[in-house]
């Protein structure tokens, strides 16, 4: 074979290879939800459904979107040219938590007006009757060399929150996270509890409600 033509067999081979690849993951994760009734969430998604991020939960003054790391993955599976199983793992495993023996909450907070503080040490994780307050904070932001927080450039960072931040800025993001010092609790769970009342409020409002979560499956794609 000619050398220009190997050479063109090689690239249409690791073109084939990169577009003819894909696969899902999925497993079980947690959706917070407010109030005593569950929401009703979708069956396990088809072959070729992916689930969506589930909804902010919309409260006086401002919006939450509250994540737990305790996704769990039971199957991975990648397939070659989108039918021949290139590899499979069965393992189940938290893959989003990076710290075992505690589990971390995610928060992303955008307030519609000032006023509202961020207090972590002050909010409780409750499974079943076991209770453990906050044992750290962080707020995930972009920041230049001297820690100032820039729109663009400088790099994404967590910064410890030592006892409360001010979210002062209407109309921002701000994605927060607090630790407690417990393993995840398993996702599949129903008696799953975020107490914020006293972390995350404003005294232009009552005290946030709890905030309770639901086993939902996940799915996702590789391509």
């Amino acid at each position: 074979m000619p050398a220009a033509a190997r050479h063109f067999a090689l690239l249409a081979l690791g073109c084939l290879l990169v577009t003819g690849c894909a696969g899902f993951r999925g497993g079980w994760e947690s959706v917070a939800y407010l109030g005593d009734t569950p929401p009703a969430l979708p069956e396990s998604p088809s072959f070729f459904e992916e689930t969506q991020n589930p909804p902010a939960l919309e409260l006086p003054g401002l919006r939450l979107q509250v994540t737990l790391d305790n996704q769990l993955r039971t199957y991975d599976t990648q397939l070659y040219l989108f039918v021949l199983p290139l590899y499979i793992d069965p393992r189940e495993r938290y893959w989003k938590n990076h710290s075992p023996g505690k589990t971390r909450v995610f928060i992303t907070v955008t307030p519609t007006e000032p006023g509202f503080v961020f207090r972590p040490s002050q909010a409780v994780l409750q499974m079943g009757s076991r209770r453990f307050g906050g044992v750290a904070g962080f707020d995930f932001d972009r920041r230049d060399h001297q820690g100032m927080r820039v729109r663009e450039g400088g790099s994404w960072e967590h910064r410890p929150v030592a006892t409360e931040l001010p979210l002062d800025q209407p109309g921002r993001s701000y994605h927060l996270s607090i630790d407690f010092d417990t393993p995840v609790p398993s996702p599949e769970s129903r008696e799953i509890l975020l107490d914020l009342s006293q972390a995350l409020g404003s005294p232009r409002h009552p005290a946030l409600p709890p905030i309770r979560f639901v086993p939902m499956r996940w799915r996702r794609s590789y391509s």
